[in-house]
């Protein structure tokens, strides 16, 4: 049973917290400091939930898939995980699922080396927290991933171009390297990842959930802002 840290470091000084920190890190730690009133909290704690938001003009597909293996690989790590799926989720309903996560991933197929315009009117909208006008910082200390799916190869720059905006305009952390995935790495007629590229997802899943439990822990990661 993992060991979990409730305690909001950012208002507990180090020094009064000891070398390491308010709560004694077990080898299973797991923290979500981001929200406190999850309806399947336990008395001890809670799991890092996972939001997975995917850009796709239409439900299910090949980018589905992918994203399915890295939330397996999040899963094996003791994460919650939700998708929402944009091609039937109003961009408001989005928002407020990524005002829950402690990590999350957005996907997108690719088109002319870009994402969808889906996900980009998803990106548009979500606020920073910056302005007068804004109301709410969803992405703030969120550890954040990114798959990309496409027909081959070059459209793989793509990746780039998305990580800009997480990484610089939204300032999150951001699990590296970007995944991409082509046609070549599906089988079964875009139904199923081929062994290898499953486990590279999976691999990603388990690496953002040790992203967010880092980032949770940490008193500094957390107060990271945009620049303007």
């Amino acid at each position: 049973m993992p060991q979990f840290c409730t305690i909001d470091t950012s208002t507990v000084p180090r020094s009064l917290a000891g070398d390491e920190g308010p709560c004694r890190r077990g080898p299973n730690a797991v923290w979500s400091p981001r929200r406190r009133d999850r309806p399947n909290s336990t008395e001890t704690g809670w799991a890092v939930l996972v939001v997975a938001v995917i850009g796709s003009p239409k439900a299910g597909g090949r980018t589905r898939v992918a994203v399915d293996a890295v939330l397996h690989g999040a899963e094996e790590e003791g994460a919650r995980t939700r998708v929402v799926e944009l091609a039937d989720t109003a961009v408001p309903d989005a928002i407020a699922a990524l005002e829950e996560a402690d990590a999350a991933i957005f996907a997108s197929p690719t088109y002319r080396a870009d994402i969808t315009a889906q996900l980009k009117a998803l990106l548009d909208a979500t606020p920073r927290g910056m302005a007068a006008y804004e109301s709410g910082d969803p992405l703030r200390a969120t550890a954040c991933a990114t798959v990309l799916t496409g027909a081959s190869d070059h459209h793989f720059l793509a990746v780039d171009r998305v990580r800009a905006i997480l990484s610089g305009f939204f300032a999150v952390p951001l699990l590296s390297p970007g995944l991409y995935l082509p046609s070549a790495a599906f089988a079964e007629g875009g139904a199923a990842l081929r062994d290898e590229p499953r486990q590279l997802g999976e691999l990603h899943g388990r690496a953002l959930v040790e992203l967010a439990t880092a980032v949770g822990s940490s008193r500094w990661l957390r107060t990271l802002r945009p620049l303007v």
